[in-house]
């Protein structure tokens, strides 16, 4: 039996806990500040309030103040499964350890560069534990079509552990995969970080097109499809470009971590809904101060990163225009309702 730290105990890192105790192991998820209710119910009942779920027999919670690097650093493999606003704080808490064990992330976001494109977790996360001093056994991406409460109920899914460590990626994707939950390895460790961050992003564009269009059947109104497989399209051939740019190969955006994840976050989720709201007219802020006031959306926090890098890549002829990234960088930056162009997209931006 092995012991599996998760950092965050919010809906994705307490999900993974049922696969983890499935194969036999312990788990001990490490609540952050937001996550302190959550922690108390699963202290006294193992239900997960936001899951709506009892977690099983072998999973345990530590609350926020009750940190204690030994229990951090003692365990197998740590996941670090906070939104992005946390990863400064999963930072600091895999920083106060002198070893870890295997160390992976499902926290999806984009790091700012100093020049060129932007940065990874990939990239920024080992970097962090080298320069604390921190010894590792590898760091794996975990990407892939994982709806939490999905994952938490048994539906089957595919996911991807990628690390340029192919030791460190069979070793994690052990403690977790089962018949429901199946992992597959890769080491395109930057790409699936890359997809990970900018399919939430996209997601917000593609899903536009559900609120933006209707037609009427026999008196029932519905959401258009064509303009929203036309979309996923053409935001699937803008990621390939943007994460060869950022550094991984182009196979990792037609894969589960890119067209899969994007998939399923177009069909639900906080970026699909902001998404829906701009389809409907309303601008970025609007939506965020109105419906989804008090939400973390990070893809419009990933267009944040990645407008300044892209404009400077496009003006340096790196990258071409691309219809659907320019165009939600508008509406993020300027504060603009979103304009779709069906006459300008491209074919596959190639």
């Amino acid at each position: 039996m092995a012991h599996l730290a998760i950092l965050g105990a919010g809906v994705m890192g307490s999900a993974l806990a049922v696969p983890a105790c499935a194969n036999g192991h312990r788990v001990t998820l490490f609540g952050s500040p937001l996550d302190d209710a959550a922690v108390a119910a699963i202290e006294t009942t193992r239900h997960h309030p936001k899951l709506d779920l009892t977690l099983p027999h072998g999973t345990g919670a530590v609350r926020s103040d009750g940190f204690d690097p030994a229990l951090l650093a003692g365990a197998d493999a740590v996941i670090v499964a906070v939104s992005s606003p946390g990863i400064g704080w999963a930072s600091e808490r895999l920083a106060a350890c002198e070893r870890l064990g295997t160390v992976g992330l499902v926290t999806k976001g984009l790091v700012p560069p100093e020049r060129g494109a932007p940065l990874t977790y990939a990239d920024s996360v080992p970097a962090m534990l080298a320069a604390a001093g921190v010894a590792h056994a590898g760091f794996v991406g975990i990407g892939g079509p994982c709806i939490a409460r999905e994952i938490a109920l048994g539906v089957p899914t595919s996911t991807v552990y990628a690390s340029s460590n192919r030791d460190a990626a069979e070793t994690l994707g052990r403690l977790l995969d089962t018949d429901a939950y199946r992992v597959h390895l890769d080491d395109d460790v930057i790409g699936l970080e890359a997809c990970a961050a900018l399919k939430n992003f996209l997601a917000i564009g593609v899903s536009a097109t559900i609120t933006a269009w209707s037609v009427e059947a026999k008196g029932v109104v519905a959401a258009a499809k064509n303009p929203t497989a036309a979309l996923f399209t053409q935001a699937i051939g803008e990621l390939e470009l943007l994460v060869r740019w950022i550094g991984g190969t182009s196979g990792t955006a037609f894969g589960l971590a890119g067209a899969g994840d994007l998939h399923v976050t177009v069909g639900g989720g906080r970026n699909s809904r902001l998404g829906m709201l701009l389809g409907q007219g309303m601008t970025v802020r609007a939506a965020l101060d109105g419906p989804l006031a008090g939400e973390t959306v990070e893809g419009r926090d990933t267009g944040r990163v990645l407008g300044p890098a892209l404009r400077a890549a496009q003006a340096d002829g790196l990258l071409p225009a691309l219809p659907l990234t320019d165009a939600l960088l508008r509406a993020i930056e300027h504060e603009v309702p979103l304009e779709l162009d069906f006459g300008g997209l491209g074919h596959f931006c190639r």
